[in-house]
């Protein structure tokens, strides 16, 4: 197996990024005939990325990109579609880092709500709870989820709640997956987009219960998330 490396090599033109743009209904027939796509018809480990985002022209809806990264050995080829043309790509591991940042390399919208703290860590059931109950506009039910929750500040953390459900500009969601033994493995991570930039939600535990950490991200970071996936999902350690 093929250990997923993204440090920088020597300069070699045949792994250099090679583009193509296509109408969605020649995709799957330029997968099956150029060597170069081979990474897409058997792919050691698959990578898809799903980001919804604001529209970038202020008009009321979201606009969504959808990915798919395929790696196989030290050669990756994508899929990139939007709208209703798609760019395929391929090229060698060591760009696949830059490649995975080209999707989460969206600018916020002007006038976005303010955001969240750059950091914090939530309990997963107060996530979610809350979520609910902004949505269902039962302020009673947050009021009780942040007193159960336990937290030494019930004010500000009810505050970092509602700016969490209420100022997302976009979100993204990486999924990788690799077939190993016969069977498949799968991670996730999962972003949200506020009017700042991305936070990366981690899921970690605190004295044994399920809490969601909030960090601020740079685009490039999803590629070493995805790294770190990988290595997950093909058992090494």
């Amino acid at each position: 197996m093929t250990t997923v490396d993204l440090e920088q090599r020597a300069l070699d033109a045949g792994r250099l990024p090679l583009r193509r743009v296509v109408g969605v209904h020649a995709v799957e027939a330029l997968v099956a005939a150029d060597p170069r796509l081979e990474p897409l018809r058997s792919p050691d480990v698959v990578v898809e990325v799903d980001l919804t985002a604001a529209r970038p022209d202020g008009r009321p809806g979201w606009a969504r990109l959808r990915c798919r990264h395929a790696l196989l050995g030290d050669r990756v080829a994508s899929t990139a579609w939007a709208g209703g043309r798609v760019e395929l790509a391929a090229y060698g591991v060591e760009h696949w880092q830059t490649e995975l940042a080209r999707a989460a390399r969206v600018p916020a919208p002007a006038g976005a709500p303010e955001p969240p703290g750059a950091c914090a860590d939530v309990p997963l059931d107060v996530l979610l709870g809350a979520g609910e109950a902004i949505r269902a506009g039962r302020p009673d039910i947050l009021d009780e989820l942040v007193r159960r929750s336990g937290t030494a500040d019930p004010a500000g953390l009810r505050a970092q709640l509602v700016r969490l459900h209420t100022a997302v500009a976009g979100r993204l969601l990486a999924t990788v997956a690799a077939r190993d033994g016969g069977s498949s493995r799968a991670g996730w991570t999962s972003w949200l987009l506020f009017g700042d930039g991305w936070r990366s939600l981690t899921p970690v535990r605190r004295a044994g219960r399920p809490v969601v950490r909030l960090v601020p991200a740079m685009p490039l970071r999803l590629g070493e998330e995805v790294a770190s996936l990988v290595t997950l999902v093909r058992g090494r350690r």
